[in-house]
């Protein structure tokens, strides 16, 4: 609704403009004479219009009255130099009222809705916002609402933005890369080989980090030392790092196993805090396996990009020599070690403690397994309980409440197949110990929250049994495993490489090998993992709802209707699916107890599971990942898991691994 001005205003303009047109009309049309009369009313209504726009600017000029005749020369002075303005409005959002610094921009705003004179402005009127920023004739302004009354305070904040992003688009961002395996490749190459391969792969990281005008410096052979800017670093974003699939696909040319790690630290002028965070990301980095880059802006969680191949098999042992030699000197050191498993503990995760038991008791040290009052695998807890007498009678099995009260300032934990506070089956004992050494091969997905003194993580690795047998066979003295013990390491072996068919390296072979030599029985291993009747029952129920996802997925989402099944049904049928021709990924949905439900991936190595579940909280390898929710649903899952699949399928077309969410 316009002011009484405005229609008065625009009123005696309209009249007047219709006596000038009946004074036509009268003297061209109808032939009527001009009179002396006519002539005086209408220089009279035309004075009058006159006068009344005089009114109208006049009035207009007094409601853009002066900052200065309300609050003094100083806070107008101030207010100008600030470039700071003030609007009042109406009900109707109409400005009644705008200091100087609007006209002296030319910016009309008195008499105007708000909304049609700003647009967007509505969310602030609204109440959807108090703060909004505005282009105004090639200007931003900074809008603040006022909560008490019918005010606006601006700001011209352009100078300021302008500073802002240049200030941002210069900040440094560290980086470090890594070529994997470049020292194992070269130590056995020909210099005309190494020659290529510095040419053709080394030279290619150099040539890419200038494309986006970085410094970059060769640290030693196989590590490269990155500065760049932000705004060239989010150039290097948006092309997904395609160095990595370059560096593979020079690599195959070549014939050689070499691939390349990343680690890019942002957010802090602080060159000392990036240094930290480039060292600590290329170690995760490396910790899952290579072939991919991690992103962390100080604060912030870490993004993963690229991995779209399984950790590479590492031919030398001089790593496993160097951990088996250290941890010798922590057990040693150590007045008793107490071994814990994950929840749910199954072959692996008790195989390995077992292994690691045996590797204590060789040094006379006191060792304890963890493994009374907690949750067991249900085939694993079948075999245990068989067995009980015989394994008690070899090794120390206590309960967490029991560690507890023999633990002292000097004793050790040692957790297998596992590496967060989350997974553990003895998280009080883990947290209060002041010495721990963590023993897994599952990827870290992030930075592991169990304060440890050291860490052995070989994601190229089958197994934490695995693991575990190469330290005894490294180890001076003898350590004796016997049939039930090596007959169980194997087991552990065996289910994680899904009976030999993945994750296998010729090291894989060569453990059995020895635990074969120790008296491991695989007749009896695969008479433990055969399935009952109910078991063939249950996973041919869940291969019921099996739905194909792109031709070349499957999810079998099991409804609660249908009941409750163990996790390990859960992978068991996961593992399944994979035997069916054309099918690169399987992943199976069930309700595992009253208030849990499970998700398993597997992958034949062509679509990386891992990352498809690290988006939804999970983890686990490249082509074996999972995950558990409480209080969830399959349906809720299901949808979420579908999700992830389509943004990890658009990933791998524009060759992204994992990108920022």
């Amino acid at each position: 609704m316009e002011n009484n001005t405005d229609r008065l205003k625009f009123g005696a303009i309209a009249v007047f403009v219709i006596q000038v047109v009946v004074l036509v009309v009268l003297q061209f049309v109808f032939k009527q004479p001009f009179s002396l009369v006519a002539a005086i009313f209408t220089l009279i209504d035309a004075v009058g219009v006159v006068y009344i726009i005089y009114a109208y600017e006049k009035e207009k000029k007094e409601r853009v009255i002066s900052i200065s005749r309300i609050l003094g020369t100083e806070a107008k002075n101030a207010m100008t130099h600030g470039q700071i303005g003030v609007i009042i409005y109406n009900d109707d959002y109409e400005a009644t009222w705008a200091s100087e610094l609007f006209e002296e921009r030319n910016i009309t705003l008195i008499g105007e809705k708000i909304t049609r004179s700003i647009p967007g402005s509505e969310i602030l009127l609204n109440g959807d916002s108090d703060n909004a920023i505005f282009e105004i004739d090639g200007r931003e302004y900074e809008f603040t609402r006022s909560d008490t009354s019918r005010v606006l305070y601006v700001k011209d904040v352009t100078e300021i933005n302008k500073i802002s992003d240049t200030y941002n688009k210069e900040k440094v961002v560290l980086g470090l890369i890594h070529l994997d395996n470049y020292d194992e490749t070269v130590q056995y190459e020909d210099e005309q080989k190494i020659a290529a391969i510095n040419t053709n792969i080394r030279q290619k990281i150099v040539d890419w980090c200038k494309q986006y005008d970085s410094m970059v410096r060769r640290l030693r052979s196989d590590r490269f030392l990155v500065v760049m800017n932000e705004e060239h670093f989010a150039q290097m974003l948006d092309d997904n790092f395609t160095i990595l699939e370059d560096i593979k696909k020079e690599a195959g040319n070549l014939s050689v196993a070499i691939t390349a790690s990343m680690a890019f630290a942002r957010g802090t002028s602080d060159f000392m805090e990036l240094d930290n965070m480039i060292n600590d990301l290329l170690e995760l980095v490396l910790s899952r396996g290579g072939d991919q880059v991690a992103v962390k802006s100080y604060g912030d969680e870490v993004q993963f990009y690229g991995q779209s191949s399984e950790a590479s098999e590492k031919t030398s042992k001089v790593r496993v020599r160097v951990i088996a030699q250290t941890l010798r000197g922590i057990i040693k050191d150590s007045d008793k070690v107490f071994i814990v498993p994950h929840k749910d503990a199954d072959f692996d995760a008790i195989g390995s403690c077992i292994g690691v038991s045996r590797f204590v008791q060789a040094f006379d040290k006191e060792a304890y397994i963890i493994i009374k009052g907690i949750t067991v695998e249900n085939v694993a807890k079948k075999v245990v309980e068989d067995n009980y007498e015989h394994f008690s009678s070899m090794h120390n099995l206590i309960s967490e409440a029991d560690a507890l009260e023999m633990m002292t300032k000097d004793s050790l934990v040692i957790i297998c197949d596992h590496q967060s506070m989350d997974l553990t089956a003895a998280s009080e004992l883990v947290s209060r110990s002041k010495k721990v050494v963590v023993i897994d091969h599952h990827r870290r997905k992030s930075e592991t929250n169990v304060k440890a003194m050291m860490i052995y993580n070989e994601p190229a690795s089958s197994s934490a049994v695995e693991l575990v047998t190469e330290l005894i066979e490294y180890q001076p003295v003898r350590v004796e495993l016997d049939e039930f013990e090596s007959t169980f390491m194997y087991t552990g072996l065996l289910v994680d490489t899904d009976g030999f068919k993945s994750r296998c390296s010729s090291r894989s072979f060569e453990v059995c090998a020895y635990l074969r030599k120790e008296g491991a029985d695989i007749t009896m291993a695969n008479e433990w993992l055969k399935d009952t009747l109910q078991q063939f029952e249950t996973k041919t129920k869940v291969l019921k709802y099996s739905e194909a996802i792109n031709d070349n997925i499957i999810i079998a989402a099991l409804p609660e209707k249908e009941g409750i099944i163990t996790r390990t049904i859960v992978s068991q049928v996961a593992n399944y699916i994979l035997t069916i021709k054309n099918i690169d990924a399987a992943f199976v949905i069930a309700q595992i107890t009253d208030d849990t439900w499970a998700l398993s991936g597997r992958s034949n190595g062509n679509i990386n599971v891992q990352i498809i579940l690290e988006r939804m909280g999970g983890g686990g390898h490249f082509t074996a990942a999972g995950l558990q929710r409480t209080n969830s649903s399959v349906s809720a899952l299901t949808a979420e898991l579908k999700e992830s699949i389509k943004k990890y399928l658009e990933g791998v077309d524009s060759n992204e691994g994992n990108s920022v969410e």
